[in-house]
């Protein structure tokens, strides 16, 4: 006779059976665990010491004072927003060039909304260490670190993370997908086509291929040149978010399998996958766009200080507070009716 404190050979049965299937959990856990940890660790990461390296041959000056129009010190960042500077370049033969785009891509968890603002490369900035010059040069001269600290300075909000993408892993990422349906008018059909020596596009909705999408994304020579040219760089970034939201799983995978190694970051592993998370949670109705400077606040001039066809701003502090209204306001900026683009 057994005794009651003892289990039976059914409940014997019963726990070895769920021993088991949580052995099974925990051991698919730690394979996916591994799997995506192996897998993110294809992505490029910023080298240490060579990312803010800059370049004592281009007008370096021995040091360096803020001015009056953009003061130094100012920058602060907010609990539960994180800013992510997106930097698209033609890098060839893995040299580092000016910055072609920069996205401030801000993942705001306590407004649940994504804010993606252009900063226009031709802006005269003040570039610490060196003399000042256009927005899009701080990159070659010191890397991501030398560029986020010229946006801090300059427009008040700290970037916490970077990603570098080259034009290469963009057009990996729209073949991936299958390309992109993106309306176009003649002016702009008429450009790609010439570029890329055809004759397939025409005026109204086109289904863009990785290289069409790239010389969409690039032009500035139609239109409102380089304003209308950050425009089309958000709706591209817009198209292939709604894209990914819809793709499988699968897909997701074979996208990031054609783009690893065209990208770089300093993001950990942990990092990037709280950002893509955040990102994919939210919807293109939390998804805002925007850009600077903004209208009224610059004026174009041919030289200054020895740069060629800058943008200079005028009101420095309405587009600081600009930026802090897109990436940490309440609405996600969409009520700043004062610092709206409406140029483009």
């Amino acid at each position: 006779m057994l005794s009651p404190n003892l289990p039976s050979n059914k409940t014997k049965l019963i726990l070895r059976v769920l021993l088991v299937i949580l052995l099974a959990f925990v051991l698919l856990v730690g394979a996916l665990y591994v799997f995506i940890q192996v897998k993110l660790g294809a992505i490029n990461r910023f080298s240490s010491g060579t990312d803010g390296d800059g370049d004592s041959s281009t007008s370096a000056v021995s040091s360096w004072e803020p001015t009056d129009w953009a003061e130094a010190g100012i920058a602060t960042s907010v609990d539960g927003v994180a800013n992510v500077l997106l930097v698209g370049q033609d890098s060839r033969d893995g040299e580092r060039s000016n910055s072609d785009t920069m996205i401030i891509l801000s993942i705001n968890k306590n407004t649940n909304q994504i804010s993606m603002v252009s900063l226009m490369r031709d802006i005269y900035v003040q570039i610490p260490g060196y003399e000042n010059n256009k927005l899009n040069s701080a990159y070659l001269l010191g890397g991501s670190d030398l560029l986020d600290e010229t946006i801090a300075v300059n427009f008040g909000v700290v970037i916490d993370y970077n990603i570098e993408l080259d034009f290469t892993g963009f057009k990996d990422i729209v073949n991936t997908l299958g390309g992109i349906d993106v309306e176009l008018y003649q002016e702009e059909a008429d450009y790609i086509n010439g570029k890329l020596k055809q004759d397939t596009l025409t005026e109204g909705v086109n289904h863009l291929n990785g290289a069409e999408a790239l010389w969409y994304a690039r032009t500035r020579k139609v239109g409102n040149a380089d304003f209308e040219r950050t425009e089309r760089q958000r709706e591209v970034l817009e198209i292939i978010y709604e894209d990914l939201k819809k793709a499988s799983w699968l897909k997701l995978l074979q996208v990031y399998d054609s783009v690893a190694d065209n990208v770089t970051t300093d993001m950990t592993n942990n990092q990037i996958l709280n950002i893509a998370f955040s990102a994919y949670s939210m919807g293109k109705n939390q998804l805002n766009s925007y850009r600077l400077p903004i209208d009224g606040t610059w004026h174009s001039e041919d030289s200054v200080g020895g740069v060629s066809d800058p943008l200079v701003i005028d009101d420095w502090e309405a587009n600081q507070q600009a930026l802090w209204n897109y990436l940490y306001g309440e609405d996600g900026g969409t009520d700043a009716d004062s610092s709206a683009e409406t140029s483009e």
